[in-house]
């Protein structure tokens, strides 16, 4: 089932977004299972898709035993700290002002000063991926607005160790990885 009720949102608070999925989950599992009945659930997301699965999953958190597979194709897991391309970076810089969008400050983190308050730092700390029993995270060299690395939720190659934003990046890393 493909679910929409984000449709007329994609520039808005990603909270908001994944309060708005995991009612809209509730309430097609509601209305055609039985909970009993119920056997799996499993997500496939694109982009900030798999970042608003990831924000419902805490909601959801009455099917945890429910869950099988998650799929994501290029979704920034570690956020987009770590652009490969100047001209993405700028372009993202760009429509940021341009549609006062909130959901690329918080995919970019640039949401708060501190980068361990931001809204991807606090949902790498959030429960859900561990419920799966498949994850599968899928990238592109060729995917120029979802980091490589962020997207396999690897550490970036050009990740700078001990400053405050390479140390963050690696332990949103861990916080994901190690559930």
């Amino acid at each position: 089932h493909c679910l929409a009720d984000n449709e007329n949102h994609t520039e808005g608070d990603i909270q908001s977004m994944g309060e708005r999925l995991a009612k809209e989950v509730k309430a097609y599992i509601n209305r055609y299972f039985v909970k009993e009945k119920l056997e799996k659930i499993s997500f496939v997301g694109h982009s900030r898709g798999g970042i608003i699965i990831r924000t419902a999953l805490p909601l959801l958190s009455e099917y945890k035993t429910k869950m099988n597979t998650i799929l994501t194709f290029s979704s920034p897991h570690l956020s987009c700290l770590y652009q490969n391309s100047k001209i993405v970076e700028a372009g993202m810089w760009f429509v940021k002002c341009w549609k006062n969008s909130t959901c690329l400050d918080q995919l970019a983190m640039s949401d708060h000063d501190d980068y361990a308050q931001t809204f991807m730092y606090n949902l790498s700390q959030t429960e859900g991926f561990e419920w799966f029993k498949n994850v599968v995270l899928i990238s592109s060299f060729q995917d120029l607005f979802s980091p490589f690395e962020s997207s396999r939720i690897e550490i970036y190659r050009k990740t700078i160790p001990h400053s405050a934003k390479g140390n963050v990046y690696v332990k949103m890393a861990e916080n994901l990885l190690s559930r």
